[in-house]
């Protein structure tokens, strides 16, 4: 293996363990040690989805694990860290076109990285098992192999994930450095007149949108409920939403969302959810917490509630293992891509096809950078929320002078994204930044003497 971002094909070539199995991450002179055990089988990854890995983890300085849609920023990012590091000039490459552009020039002997764009769930699993395995969806076609890689850092679209890995003995701290928010693309010109409706962000705009996104006959890109971080984002806004229009709707308009939640209240055949194998997901809505509702003042007990997995049980819609791949393309109908009306996508993803002239736009046309693309919150923000990103060096005791290098390193980037050049590059691909209360938040994490998971605020420091 080379310096070259790692394709399919030399992966495979480099493959050390089989699908499925189990095994401790490389270790070598340069890696930290102890690490905690790691757990469960490989995590996994289709074979046509590993665009995203570049570098070389076996000779890197530095192996970052980042949530997969922060590949619209991250040439800048690193650029930025290299100009900090005094190793950079700031005239590093440039994206290619979409979607499949390189960091390889990056790896010189002055700078070399390892970097991961992918679900940060899916990151998660490979930190705990050790092990990423790439294949596909199709079994007649599997390919096993997988990838081995020692984290340094560890980007997460949610807490969550951060706290699983901290009970497990991977983290001790994760600390917030950016913030990020939904719109939902559709082709140019929004064909279907998808929420178009009323005024931006008013009642009528936002029933408009859900009555879309549950007709049957728009097709939705839905995201991966398992891997994909933007899920939660997703299904809190489809919640508020719902919440909206049984508080201000009039009766008409509630028997209509009661009549098509009705629809998708079990899984439709076809749908996602009829199909998907090997999850323990709950995809009824009655019985689902996330589906309806439990001791609201006005809304009864048990009424069912629009959330994800009333998307995921449409028989038209598509769920995406990639989503900021798929839901473009299935939008503009590439070949190879199903083909789709809508997706959820987070604006700094709607951003970057926008810059580049890609025919997609978002609720709101408009040019780019924000405020042009504007999502679903206009009146109430509280329905489309800003999702924080938090960051973590992994924990790995530096007991050598090089592991202490590498440590500092780690220590250095998140640094640095959290700075206000760092901050920069993030926000003029159309991320939100955080103020100096905001960088100071995030969470702190010990174990207690039964081994239970203690949470407490980081407020400056753990």
């Amino acid at each position: 293996m080379n310096n070259q971002a790692i394709s399919t094909t030399t992966t495979l070539l480099a493959a050390a363990v089989l699908a499925g199995g189990t095994t401790a991450a490389l270790a070598g002179p340069d890696r930290f040690q102890p690490r905690p055990i790691e757990q469960g089988p490989c995590a996994f990854l289709p074979a046509d989805r590993a665009t995203e890995f570049h570098g070389n983890a076996e000779h890197s300085d530095l192996n970052l694990g980042m949530a997969g849609n922060q590949w619209v920023v991250f040439d800048k990012v690193m650029q930025g860290f290299n100009l900090m590091r005094g190793t950079g000039d700031g005239t590093e490459p440039q994206h290619h076109p979409n979607p499949f552009w390189t960091l390889a020039e990056l790896n010189d002997p002055a700078r070399q990285y390892y970097i991961q764009l992918i679900p940060p769930g899916q990151i998660r699993d490979q930190i705990k098992s050790g092990c990423m395995v790439l294949g596909n969806d199709e079994e007649r076609n599997f390919l096993p192999g997988s990838i081995q890689v020692d984290f340094d850092v560890f980007a997460s679209t949610n807490y969550n994930l951060m706290r699983d890995l901290a009970a497990n003995g991977f983290l001790t701290e994760a600390k917030p450095y950016i913030k990020n928010k939904l719109d939902l693309m559709v082709a140019e010109g929004n064909p279907l007149g998808i929420g178009t409706a009323g005024a931006t962000g008013t009642y009528a705009h936002i029933q408009d949108i859900v009555m879309d996104l549950l007709d049957p006959a728009v097709r939705v890109s839905e995201v991966d409920h398992i891997n994909e971080g933007i899920h939660r984002a997703i299904n809190n806004m489809y919640k508020a939403m719902d919440e909206l229009i049984r508080e201000q709707g009039p009766a008409a308009d509630i028997a209509a969302l009661d009549a098509a939640l009705a629809a998708v209240a079990t899984p439709q055949p076809g749908s996602p959810a009829d199909t998907r194998t090997g999850v323990s997901t709950d995809f009824n809505l009655a019985t689902n917490p996330e589906c309806h509702y439990s001791g609201h003042p006005s809304i009864p007990d048990g009424t069912l509630r629009f959330c994800e997995f009333a998307i995921l049980n449409k028989a038209s819609t598509h769920e995406t293992r990639v989503h900021h791949v798929e839901t473009p393309s299935g939008i503009l109908g590439e070949p190879g891509f199903a083909p789709v009306d809508v997706g959820p996508v987070w604006i700094s993803e709607l951003g970057y096809q926008l810059v580049r002239s890609v025919p997609v736009e978002g609720m709101v046309p408009g040019a780019f950078p924000p405020p042009g693309v504007v999502g679903p919150d206009t009146a109430d923000p509280t329905i489309n929320a800003p999702a924080t990103y938090s960051i973590a060096v992994l924990r790995k005791p530096a007991n050598a002078t090089e592991n202490g290098k590498r440590r500092q390193l780690a220590e250095d980037f998140t640094d640095f994204v959290r700075s206000p050049a760092g901050q920069t590059a993030y926000t003029d691909g159309g991320f939100i930044g955080l103020t100096p209360d905001e960088l100071a938040a995030g969470e702190c994490y010990a174990l207690d003497k039964d081994g239970n998971l203690v949470i407490t605020p980081r407020d400056g420091g753990c």
